[in-house]
């Protein structure tokens, strides 16, 4: 069979397929087995809940899930590396997470186990007008209202976020440094490999386009920044392009070696909590300027290894990058305010499934590190102060498995140990939901371990052409349902679509506030 016709076979298997979990049987997007088991009870609630609570024993039928926004499809990431990003979710969520939250530490058991909002210290969510004075921070009265407080999982992002941010540059320079230093010294026109000689016979991107362009997309940016003051100075813009030109090759390595982006948003949060702090809008324009243009960066640079093998010219690349760029602007633009306008409820718990995740995230990380800031919720005296260690720990673990990795090199295993995929694994958790990532591991196991080892032709012709299939229908199927049923207010209510029903205790405290 060729890889075309298997690609059509998967992709309408996909297709189809999807009109079971995304509209008739939603309940099998999220299967929660102990909430079933027990409803009832407390505990299996918040232990078996595939959405806001530890995930064990529940599962999918649904390939969005196994395919998804936060860790992509597991058949395109090396199996050595999911071993990773599991090892570390299961050390912090399955085991230290319930350990720590069921011993009340933090007094964190008298707010929910897993919630991407953030609360007062009476449980209750936190009210920011209650804290400002004239669109600002106002200390007086965040004296009087109360400290801010977030879920254990959500604060233990960011102490792991703050080692995954260490470990990267300290992995780097020990596994890459001299690599880098060599390959920035080297003159454009040298290439070592065939792909670089035959593309030599197109013409190249002049640097100074890409200089043009950067001054150009910077000096428009900029300016409709400060021109809606919006209450960014123009040097906060200036900074966060610095953090994507820092931190692109570093990050980007190791994305190639694992195809994991570390996700270095908190660099942008961490920035803009210090020096914009008390201005909410300070941590979206570091966020979009910093890390959206890092995520671009890399993207970009993918496209053109792409095009590098598949010896397209590079002017025409950079030709195309630019059209789609544009094109992208619009209709995310358009659609994004069409969709605001046509879904009742959207970005809340009761507008399901546009419930919004990455969004309501941003919306508490901005409260926590530019209107309260860092300071207040992570300096001294606080709770949270002890994650501020994870600095010193992503510094120092690195080192003991670089030297353990030289000291025993025939150990096949201790050479597939990245402590910084490991780290920026759990980052994700929140917004991802927690059945999302066993059910990513177990599709990445079977056909990234035992076919790969045992059915090696099958995987070599069609592992990754059944990614695309089952990618590429999921997601036309999912616009279809959308505009030809959601669109149209027809719905099934039924029990099966009743997924918001299966843990109704799990996001409930373990123990009463107060």
């Amino acid at each position: 069979m060729t890889r075309t016709r298997f690609f059509w076979i998967c992709f309408v298997c996909s297709f189809v397929w999807y009109f079971i979990p995304g509209y008739f049987v939603q309940l099998l997007s999220t299967v929660s087995v102990l909430c079933l088991v027990a409803p009832n009870n407390h505990l299996a609630n918040m232990l078996g809940d595939g959405k806001q609570g530890l995930g064990i024993l529940s599962f999918s039928l649904d390939w969005s899930v196994f395919s998804n926004a936060f860790l992509q499809s597991p058949i395109a990431t090396p199996f050595w590396a999911a071993c990773n990003l599991f090892l570390g979710f299961v050390l912090v969520f399955w085991i230290a997470l319930p350990v720590a939250y069921f011993n009340n530490l933090w007094d964190s058991a008298t707010l929910p186990l897993y919630s991407l909002d953030v609360f007062t210290t009476n449980g209750t969510k936190y009210n920011i007008t209650r804290v400002m004075r004239d669109g600002v921070f106002n200390p007086q009265a965040y004296d009087h209202y109360s400290p801010l407080r977030m879920s254990l999982e959500f604060s233990w992002v960011y102490g792991i976020g703050f080692a995954a941010l260490m470990s990267i540059l300290v992995h780097i320079g020990l596994y890459n440094g001299k690599e880098i230093i060599s390959r920035l010294r080297e003159t454009k026109a040298k290439h070592d490999d065939i792909h670089g000689k035959l593309i030599m016979s197109y013409p190249s991107v002049k640097a100074w386009w890409y200089l043009v362009l950067l001054i150009a997309s910077s000096a428009t940016g900029i300016a409709v920044g400060v021109g809606a003051q919006i209450g960014v100075p123009w040097w906060g813009y200036m900074l966060s392009f610095a953090i994507a030109i820092v931190l692109v090759i570093p990050v980007g390595i190791i994305q190639a070696i694992s195809n994991r982006q570390p996700g270095l948003s908190l660099v942008a949060e961490l920035l803009s909590g210090v020096v914009l702090q008390g201005i909410p809008t300070g941590y979206s324009i570091l966020k979009l300027y910093g890390h959206g243009s890092l995520a671009q960066a890399l993207s970009y640079a993918q496209d053109m290894k792409l095009a590098h093998y598949m010896k397209i010219p590079p002017r025409h690349v950079l030709i195309y990058q630019l059209v789609g760029i544009v094109i992208s602007v619009i209709i995310q633009t358009s659609l994004f305010f069409w969709l605001i306008d046509r879904i009742p409820n959207m970005c809340r718990p009761e507008g399901y499934p546009w419930v919004c995740r990455s969004t309501n995230l941003v919306y508490s990380a901005s409260i926590i590190w530019n209107l309260i800031g860092p300071l207040r919720v992570f300096g001294e005296g606080s709770p949270y102060s002890p994650l501020l260690w994870g600095f010193l720990f992503g510094l120092v673990l690195p080192i003991p498995i670089y030297f353990l990795q030289r000291r025993f090199p025939n150990q096949t295993w201790l050479q597939h140990v990245y402590i910084p995929v490991i780290l920026s694994g759990i980052v994700g958790l929140p917004p991802m939901p927690p059945v999302d990532f066993p059910m990513w591991f177990l599709f990445g196991f079977i056909f990234n371990f035992v076919i790969h080892r045992y059915w090696h032709a099958w995987w070599q012709k069609y592992n990754f052409t059944l990614s695309a299939g089952l990618d590429s229908g999921l997601a036309l199927s999912g616009i279809l349902q959308f505009l030809a049923l959601a669109q149209n207010g027809l719905k099934l209510d039924w029990w099966g679509n009743r997924v918001d029903r299966q843990c109704t205790l799990s996001s409930k405290p373990w123990i009463a506030p107060g």
